[in-house]
């Protein structure tokens, strides 16, 4: 694994969380490497805007921030949505029982107790199949991008929540869940899309909730 896909790994697993500060020097010993391969991975996550380059040779996981986190989001939103419409003329019914095995290990982790970035990894798994199996390498991309860029605002929210807290919550998103799937397997282009986006929009404002930024 390189230096830049480690650095993905770890961030998409919420391992680090907003205005988490690094420095290549110590990033560098982690790997057991020379400092130049990794200001040359640092230079792409920059570019990538997954990380953000500081004075003295330090990197940072950006804060929280909630214009930013809205920018986000609303590009996600739509292109997820995207995802979820081209799903439905592409998934076979082993995709979408797949899809469903994910849904309902995401119910699981509001009830289970896991470290944070088991519960990070398997919460973006109905993302992540969706990416995969829309058919486009690159839309794929960029939602990897996206699920890499709000990763560490989940692991905060998630770090801060309650079995109180997130009743209600998992409540509605179970519903809305169940109609999703219920969308795909009827082959419905527009409900998959449009329950997509209320489900990522529902959770949205979850984390805001959470981070308390709303």
């Amino acid at each position: 694994m390189t230096f830049r896909e480690g650095c993905w790994r770890r961030r998409l697993r919420g391992e680090w969380f907003p205005g988490t500060r690094l420095t290549l020097r110590a990033l560098a010993s982690e790997l057991g490497t020379s400092v130049q391969p990794v200001r040359d991975a640092i230079g792409k996550l920059t570019v990538e805007r997954v990380l953000v380059l500081r004075p003295n040779y330090s990197v940072q996981i950006p804060n929280i921030d909630r214009e930013l986190m809205d920018e986000i989001f609303a590009i996600r939103n739509l292109l997820e949505a995207e995802a979820a419409r081209r799903c439905v003329s592409v998934m076979t019914d082993a995709d979408i029982d797949d899809l469903e095995e994910a849904i309902l290990a995401t119910r699981r982790v509001y009830w289970v107790e896991s470290e944070i970035p088991s519960r990070v990894t398997t919460i973006q798994g109905v993302s992540r199949i969706l990416a995969e199996r829309c058919g486009s390498e690159a839309l794929c991309e960029q939602l990897i991008n996206l699920r890499a860029r709000t990763a560490p605002y989940y692991a905060a929210a998630l770090a801060r929540s309650d079995d109180g807290e997130d009743a209600e919550f998992v409540t509605f998103t179970i519903r809305i869940q169940d109609e999703f799937v219920t969308a795909l397997r009827r082959r419905d282009e527009v409900a998959a899309a449009e329950i997509r986006k209320v489900d990522l929009y529902t959770f949205q404002h979850y984390i805001y909730r959470l981070l308390d930024v709303e």
